[in-house]
């Protein structure tokens, strides 16, 4: 490399170096104006309604009233939460349809519900609501909370909610649910709307490291699981370790299933083979959506709905060992009654002879139905939602005592039905756990009961959208009430209808582990499986070309993977397996030597010790069928081993050692076959004492001159 002087290139760096950072720093000035106009932080949008700084609402109403502090709101309905308050305010909120509403508030002591709405009204009188949920504040702590859905997308609300106009606000209120039966008390700080707070989780528990998780894995090892113990023996009942024992699980003792359509399975139309196919892999439980309703029972619905096809449908679910759940026998709305029911009530109020008429339509059809059916299902809706359905009692003069009549009508006509009484918005309460219609199903049940209705369980529907969520915990706390009650519990019509696939996998699968944890519930049924034959398509577990969706494969990995017992085990010194599986029904095969036995077991409550015994000798060490001198060779060549000996290797008794213990078995069985008693064997004589000996030692003698060459 050439060398240039100093003196040659001093001056020429200078002036270039001069150069180089004049036009770095243009550069840098360029850059700078640049992010300046282009790159520089969006500013959140923010507006606050009202911070309560010795302000109130501008009214209340309901039975609501306010008191204004120097920096909040006390917010009060010493009975319910049916009312609230509001302000007149002109908004234009067109620039935060991406925002959400952020509140700062407390919860006083007194204050008994869950849950509050946030209401925005628009000027063609169109509102949208967010409701937000106050059951995880301490009370008397100050917390905030933050609505799941933005502004463009209100949870529910009135008239056409979802095209809220929010460029033409004209009010926003706070308003009670009309839920709760409980004392609304509820302190606000700060009203506000941004687009800075991130969504809180979808429902409280949905974090992956929630406290719950553990205490759900905790239940279900102790509500789900009992100890299974196999001990395997020969044919005369020596213990046979090492023996391969294969215990795998068949069925869940747990009620998995699906509302199914009667249509699909009531022939062997090919077009429904895959349909057929899924319910059969994926149910133990199912319920006939429709056709055991009373109107297609009485053929009013049309050639898809006839007696002959539901009872096919329900033959083959029996046939398939699925236990079939009857819905329903009276559903009491004048909307979900026949015609004959309804033109009794076009005339009402009824006099004494048309109650009556109505009286005898009633136990004719549950006696026509349940006892079509009887010893066919395993339980029957007997009422179905009554809170919303109540045109039957209303004009009857015995008003709910009919209900009574109802189920003691059931009873007669199939005694091996359980009886359920089947209700909605229960659980799908956005956490709320003592809303007005939990109280009102509780009242319902329980005036059931008080009059003596045979009333073996309550079925919970459990139709949730993204704003009513309610969360395991929660769940758990709902359902710890009604177990009160000492009756069956059912989740009977479970879907989760949203396009939002991973929440709805994750919630399907948080729901579902929380019900499979609490040990009040027998069952869970979800409302249809597939997009074709669903009553919310979004809602289904398979697409319409059968393809999974994530929430079907949650469903599968919980059922048929971590819930499912399959254990592959070598049976003990003493020829015992002992593990803890999940109840239900087992296929246990016993394998060793070649010889194979299998047996049909359940495992349930308090656990099950299953004995199997192989057709086999347990000194025929060399399993080809007798006990003979090969056997004893295999012996001779194992004597003296003290732990860990197998059958296979000369232990006849399964203590896990090779003596004169297994040497005394293999004499006994000399000459002898499992399939054919036992050779009369002499007592040891000299001679076969001192043929022992001599093989004892020459056992030790050929081991001291392997160990003299180590």
């Amino acid at each position: 490399m050439q060398k240039i002087s100093a003196r040659n290139t001093a001056p020429l760096t200078i002036r270039s170096s001069c150069t180089l950072r004049a036009a770095f720093i243009s550069f840098q000035f360029a850059i700078s104006i640049l992010c300046f106009l282009f790159a520089r932080p969006i500013v959140a949008l923010e507006l606050t309604l009202s911070d309560f700084n010795g302000t109130g609402f501008d009214y209340t109403f309901g039975g609501f009233n306010q008191t204004v502090g120097a920096n909040s709101v006390r917010l009060r309905d010493l009975v319910d939460d049916s009312g609230g308050a509001g302000t007149g305010q002109l908004l234009n909120l067109s620039s935060y349809s991406d925002s959400r509403f952020v509140v700062d508030m407390l919860a006083n002591p007194g204050n008994g519900v869950d849950k509050f709405d946030l209401e925005l009204i628009d000027s063609s009188g169109r509102t949208g609501k967010w409701t937000l949920g106050v059951s995880n504040l301490d009370v008397g702590v100050p917390g905030t909370l933050v609505s799941a859905t933005t502004l463009a997308n209100p949870t529910h609300g009135v008239g056409d909610f979802a095209n809220l106009d929010l460029s033409n606000i004209t009010t926003w209120q706070v308003l009670g649910t009309f839920s709760s039966p409980s004392p609304f008390d509820l302190n606000f700080d700060r009203v506000a709307i941004s687009d800075a707070v991130s969504a809180p989780p979808a429902y409280p528990g949905a974090e992956q490291d929630a406290p719950w998780r553990a205490q759900a894995a905790a239940r279900i090892e102790a509500n789900r699981k009992a100890n299974l113990q196999v001990n395997v023996t020969d044919a005369l009942g020596n213990a046979i370790s090492g023996a391969n024992v294969s215990v795998q699980m068949t069925e869940h003792e747990f009620g998995f299933g699906s509302a199914v359509v009667a249509s699909r399975l009531r022939d062997n139309n090919p077009v429904h083979a895959t349909y057929k196919q899924k319910v059969a892999e994926l149910f133990n439980l199912a319920t006939i959506e429709n056709n055991l309703k009373w109107p297609p029972w009485e053929g009013e619905w049309g050639g898809s709905f006839t007696k002959s096809g539901a009872q096919n449908a329900v033959s083959w679910l029996n046939g398939q060992g699925i236990d079939v759940r009857g819905h329903t026998l009276v559903w009491p709305g004048y909307s979900n009654l026949p015609t004959s029911v309804k033109n009794l009530l076009n005339n009402t109020p009824l006099n004494a002879a048309q109650q009556q008429q109505m009286r005898t339509l009633i136990f004719d059809h549950i006696a026509d139905i349940a006892g079509n059916f009887a010893g066919q299902l395993a339980a029957w809706d007997v009422i179905n939602e009554t809170r919303t359905n109540h045109d039957v009692m209303d004009n009857l003069a015995e008003g709910d005592l009919a209900m009574v009549d109802w189920f003691n009508a059931a009873l007669a006509a199939d005694p091996a039905a359980k009886r359920y009484i089947n209700n909605f918005g229960i659980l799908s309460s956005a956490g709320g756990t003592n809303t007005f219609n939990q109280q009102e199903y509780f009242d319902t049940v329980q005036f059931l009961l008080n009059n003596s209705a045979p009333v073996d369980g309550i079925g919970f529907q459990a139709h949730f959208s993204e704003g009513d969520l309610t969360g395991p915990e929660d769940l758990w706390t709902i359902f710890d009430r009604f177990d009160q009650l000492g009756l069956d519990m059912q989740i009977t019509e479970f879907d989760f209808g949203t396009t939002n696939e991973q929440l709805q996998a994750d919630f399907t699968r948080d729901f579902l582990t929380a019900v499979f944890a609490h040990e009040g519930i027998d069952d869970f049924l979800m409302w249809g499986f597939w997009e074709d034959a669903h009553w919310r398509p979004e809602a289904a577990m398979f697409n319409s070309d059968w393809s999974i969706k994530p929430n079907g494969q949650a469903y599968l990995d919980l059922v048929y993977s971590d819930w499912w017992t399959d254990e592959e085990l070598t049976s003990a010194l003493a020829g015992t397996v002992d593990l803890r599986g999940f109840k239900g029904e087992y296929e246990i095969t016993v394998t060793q030597n070649g010889v194979e036995q299998v047996v049909i077991a359940t495992l349930t409550d308090g656990g099950l010790i299953l004995d199997v015994s192989l057709p086999m000798l347990s000194a025929d060490f060399n399993g080809d069928g007798d006990v003979d001198d090969k056997d004893l060779t295999i012996w001779s060549t194992g004597y003296g081993t003290t732990s860990g000996a197998v059958q296979s290797s000369g232990d006849a008794n399964g203590d896990g050692i090779v003596d004169g213990n297994d040497y005394l078995l293999w004499q006994r069985q000399f000459g002898s076959s499992p399939n054919l008693p036992l050779a009369v064997v002499p007592e040891p004589t000299s001679w076969s004492l001192f043929l022992l000996f001599v093989l004892v030692q020459n056992c030790f003698y050929r081991r001291r001159k392997h160990l003299e060459f180590i």
